[in-house]
């Protein structure tokens, strides 16, 4: 019932990025300095609802194969991170933290340079700010550039199972291990998992909202995963993980913290339609809000096809993308034109979070996938 991960370290120092065009060079949010490309297919087209496109195909040939080279570091490999922003810009965190804009322009916002440094989980804030796990602490982007500690103590750590407060003040608190920003719950607070707690942040204080105990399989301790989520009211769900190899969890394991710390499970009918199988049985791969009161699940049965996407809400569980049998077969594989996302010809990549009626997925593949579900 476990989904173990271990994520590669992944090292980061914090440096400012511009937007820079081919060929030229120019300012832009997240501050200046930075290396970018933008993608020749111009600004993204409406979606119908139903329908999936690759808003960035940087594939070698592919249609915006120029940003590739930076494109490649946020959004090739395996996925840290992922969040949208109110201006409609995507940012993928994985070697560096890659900013997509909506007219496919990318640039570089935080620079991997420091091996002893990890990152975990990214937050989009509605002033425009970023906000990651780095190290052992947890840091805020300005759109200037200019970062800030936020929580967390630089190069300290407390010991994994140790007791942890109700509350303590954010400044040099010792988080188990790279603590990772999820999302934004009830009053602008940032939920944060450390290890095996999850923390709201807000005003200089983390309070604790849970704490997963007991032990895995293989008898190792549970840990709460990055690939968490939290919904428009603030609920946060949440994957957990065996320290170790990964092993595939299910969807029936997925938990939800309310913002009052409540525990319960999104209700998972028997079966979905347009799934094969017990819809309980099911992998999951990834979690995003949905805005409102639900989230949106990446799931895949135990042979590792029939990758989807459902949305668990209001006791419903509704599919609103599907892998075609054999997707991905043709490399590199491109949507050279909106599709049904109900019959996706390539692979859902590995990371997603949602915004303004669609998704968007970025992570494992050469492109990024927009899905529009609303």
């Amino acid at each position: 019932m476990i989904l173990r991960k271990s994520l590669a370290g992944l090292a980061v120092a914090l440096l400012a990025g511009a937007a820079v065009a081919c060929g030229g060079s120019g300012g832009g949010g997240h501050g200046h300095g930075g290396h970018g490309g933008k993608g020749d297919g111009g600004s993204w087209a409406p979606l119908a609802k139903g329908q999936a496109a690759q808003v960035l195909d940087f594939s070698a040939g592919g249609r915006d194969a120029g940003t590739r080279q930076v494109a490649f570091y946020g959004f090739s490999g395996s996925p840290a991170g992922l969040t949208t922003a109110a201006d409609g810009s995507v940012y993928g965190l994985g070697q560096k933290l890659i900013r997509l804009e909506p007219d496919r322009k990318v640039a570089v916002v935080t620079a991997a340079s420091d091996a002893e440094d990890r990152v975990s989980g990214v937050v989009a804030l509605p002033d425009g700010s970023l906000v990651v796990g780095v190290g052992s602490q947890v840091k805020k982007i300005a759109p200037g550039g200019v970062t800030t500690v936020l929580a967390g103590a630089a190069g300290a750590a407390r010991a994994s199972g140790a007791p942890v407060p109700a509350s303590a003040a954010a400044a040099g608190f010792s988080f188990a291990a790279t603590p990772s920003p999820v999302g934004v719950g009830r009053d602008g607070a940032v939920l944060i998992t450390d290890e095996d707690v999850l923390w709201s942040l807000d005003n200089g204080t983390l309070k604790r909202l849970y704490r997963i105990t007991g032990k895995g399989p293989d008898a190792l301790p549970l840990r709460l995963g990055p690939e968490s989520a939290v919904d428009g009211s603030g609920t946060a769900y949440l994957t957990p993980e065996e320290l170790g190899p990964r092993v595939p969890g299910l969807l029936e394991d997925v938990l939800a913290v309310s913002p009052d710390g409540v525990l319960s499970k999104p209700l998972v009918p028997a079966r979905i339609a347009g799934l094969p199988g017990a819809a309980a049985k099911l992998n999951v791969r990834w979690l995003a809000g949905d805005g409102a009161d639900g989230v949106f699940a990446q799931v895949y049965d135990p042979s590792g096809g029939n990758g989807a996407v459902v949305h668990l809400h209001a006791g419903r569980a509704d599919l609103v993308a599907h892998e075609n049998e054999g997707a991905g077969a043709a490399k590199p594989c491109r949507i050279p034109k909106p599709v049904d996302a109900l019959h996706l010809p390539c692979p859902l990549p590995g990371a997603m979070a949602y915004r303004s009626g669609s998704l968007f997925l970025g992570g494992l593949t050469d492109y990024v996938l927009q899905i529009r579900v609303s």
